[in-house]
């Protein structure tokens, strides 16, 4: 096995000692392995000139250059050189015709560059693509909203919730286009639309109030999968706190630090989900960089419907996480558990790796084309966090299916009392932007 294919094998398990493999050999490293590395670099390091440096020596040597075109990238929005990581990502789509991602990431980057009309172009011009219409349309709805064009924004809601029934079109989206509908003069189909959207989420209360407030009804209500918390009897409020965005480039503590200003207390313990720490953390890859292999298009068609394993770049993802031979014999242990009625065997014998996968398309902009792992290290980065926020911390993957589950903590935090407390999941399940609830004891 070549150094470079070595180190694909173990990044994400040990990404420090794929990086140090690769510059064990760099003298050696064709394109491949140095593109490789470029992304390494800035993701273990967050070293920008470093990272650039290997990348544009990846490039000109040839091969596959995915990893250090989004390395590039990465770096020229960090300087805020957009124009440059326009055209980085622009040469790559043209490289790789085939991947239908590079468009979505073409459009951010030109959207966050102030080039908003070349972002919808483009949008517009692959908006029927079946991989991509779910995130154009979200994309050109929330533009034309910020930027006071209902008419426009009334267009392509209407064409994301004809998308429904489907788990990655939200409630809130139901409750846009409704207020969209009723700015536009059309109660009849608001109230259609939040009929159709209680339907599919009964437990909402913003779908719930509006169609009380507008039209005087009360939506039939279903009991939720996970019984709710009272804070009373667990003894604890759970406060969730809104965010920006935390993303590579933004990293953990800083965001943190901003959202929950002069709020901590000594004895709070302040809970991340997982997901944003991984995110964080640089755990995550864009899906142009993902090649799923035979098994894992094989084994993805046995998967539901829902979650991150029924595609094929999200079971590459889990054998990338937790290595080929876990998979198979984890899909062994799926199958088996289903004739017998029990789920959950594939993850406890794939590990704990495979089972924080999040879903692919599930997340916000601009990660919502992107696949992420569990974070790296989740009780240090705990202890890290709690000794610079001077309070305890827990990283936690929640949702409203399953309960909560404490991926990492620092020290004194009770894990399992947290995960009764958190057992409804108070930051939400879509697109909240919560991704902090700060637990404080009654």
């Amino acid at each position: 096995m070549s150094t470079t294919s070595r180190a694909y094998d173990i990044w994400l398990r040990k990404p420090e000692e794929a990086q140090q493999l690769l510059e064990s050999k760099r003298a050696d490293l064709e394109g491949d392995g140095l593109s490789l590395l470029s992304w390494l670099v800035l993701t273990n390091e967050r070293d920008d000139r470093k990272s650039e440096q290997i990348a544009n020596a990846a490039i000109a040597a040839g091969g596959d250059t995915r990893f250090a075109t989004a390395a590039l990238a990465e770096v020229y929005k960090w300087r805020g050189d957009y124009n440059r990581a326009a055209d980085i990502v622009r040469s790559a789509r043209e490289k790789y015709p085939t991947i239908p991602w590079y468009a979505l990431t073409l459009a951010d980057i030109l959207k966050d560059g102030g080039r908003l009309d070349e972002a919808e172009a483009l949008l517009e011009s692959v908006v029927n693509d079946s991989q991509l219409r779910r995130h154009a349309l979200k994309r050109l709805s929330k533009w034309a909203v910020d930027r006071g064009d209902k008419p426009r924004a009334l267009k392509y809601q209407t064409d994301l919730i004809a998308l429904a029934p489907d788990y990655l079109v939200y409630a809130s989206d139901y409750t846009l286009l409704a207020h969209l509908r009723l700015e536009a003069g059309d109660p009849a189909g608001a109230r259609d639309v939040l009929q159709r959207g209680a339907s599919i989420y009964a437990g909402n209360m913003q779908i719930r109030e509006m169609l009380h407030q507008h039209f005087g009804e009360t939506a039939p209500a279903k009991p939720p999968t996970v019984a709710p918390v009272d804070e009373r009897t667990v003894g604890a409020r759970r406060i969730p706190i809104k965010t920006r965005m935390i993303t590579l480039r933004s990293g953990i503590l800083p965001v943190i630090q901003e959202a929950t200003a002069g709020q901590l207390r000594p004895d709070d313990i302040l809970a991340l989900s997982e997901s944003p720490a991984s995110a964080g953390q640089g755990r995550m890859i864009p899906l142009e960089m993902i090649t799923p292999e035979g098994m894992a298009k094989q084994l993805s068609k046995f998967v539901g419907k829902i979650g991150p394993l029924h595609s094929p770049a999200g079971m590459q993802g889990a054998i990338m996480e937790a290595g080929r031979a876990k998979v198979l014999l984890g899909a062994a242990a799926g199958a088996a558990g289903k004739l017998v009625g029990k789920r959950g065997w594939f993850y406890r014998v794939a590990g704990p790796g495979a089972a924080m996968i999040d879903d692919v398309a599930a997340a916000l902009p601009p990660h919502d084309h992107h696949l992420l792992f569990g974070p790296g290290r989740p009780d240090k980065l705990s202890e890290e966090l709690a000794a610079a926020l001077g309070c305890h911390v827990c990283v936690v993957d929640a949702n409203n299916l399953t309960g909560a589950w404490v991926v990492g903590a620092s020290a004194g935090v009770d894990r399992k009392w947290v995960e009764k407390v958190l057992s409804d999941n108070p930051a939400g399940n879509e697109d909240e932007q919560t991704p902090i609830v700060v637990i404080r004891k009654i």
